[in-house]
């Protein structure tokens, strides 16, 4: 008989090892076989979070005791990755994604401890203004490759501009999205390029600033500050 966790099988999981090179440690991240968006590693997220590791080479302290909340987490790449950097998270997405998601945290705490990171996965609905989370004050927003659906571009929008309301510092959000082909996705991201122009600064990110071996004309990444 399988072992059995809330939402999956063990045995439907297959894990990947992702490296985080300046602090010599190896994520183990548990993907599905087969299912919806949550269930494998994207590149966006690769892309991600190998450029905060970028940025941990050359500036050590670049994460050290941040307050980072990561938006539509999936497995937690990105998320995960900012703690083992010594960042204090709070990774987030769906309800239903929640039990793999605690899956992968749970797998790389101990190495998230070592290095005096704390990471913890909570739900949060895009759109939802009586969430706990935005009580919360957070110094970066993470977000890897969620721009995908139609019906969650305004509230995504309506849940970044309610990140930034009532702080007194401004976070800097950190975004990366796979610019994909169909004409669907192309005008669903220039919708959404477009509302967030509106509210927010928008920086593209070179690719030479990026990871030598993460990075991709497909993909972009943005740093953002409200107006």
């Amino acid at each position: 008989m399988s072992h059995r966790t809330p939402g999956f099988q063990l045995t439907d999981l297959f894990p990947r090892e992702i490296d985080i090179e300046v602090c010599l440690k190896t994520l183990r991240i548990f993907q599905k076989m087969e299912g919806d968006v949550n269930c494998v590693v994207w590149d966006a997220s690769l892309v991600l979070a190998k450029y905060l590791e970028t940025m941990c080479q050359t500036k050590p302290e670049f994460l050290s005791g941040l307050r980072v909340l990561e938006l539509g987490s999936g497995l937690g790449v990105v998320g995960l990755t900012a703690a083992t950097l010594g960042a204090q998270v709070t990774l987030t997405d769906l309800p239903e994604a929640l039990p793999l998601l605690r899956l992968n945290l749970s797998e790389n705490k101990s190495k998230i401890a070592s290095m005096g990171g704390y990471a913890i996965a909570e739900s949060l609905v895009w759109g939802d203004k009586n969430s706990e989370i935005h009580k919360q004050e957070f110094d970066m927003i993470v977000l890897a490759d969620c721009v995908y659906y139609e019906d969650a571009l305004l509230p995504l929008i309506e849940t970044l501009q309610c990140l930034n309301h009532t702080l007194k510092q401004k976070p800097t959000i950190y975004l990366t999205q796979e610019l994909r082909d169909s004409e669907i996705q192309k005008k669903l991201w220039n919708d959404f390029y477009e509302k967030l122009n509106e509210y927010f600064y928008i920086e593209k990110i070179p690719e030479e600033q990026q990871h030598v071996n993460y990075r991709s004309p497909d993909i972009l990444l943005l740093k953002i500050i409200k107006k």
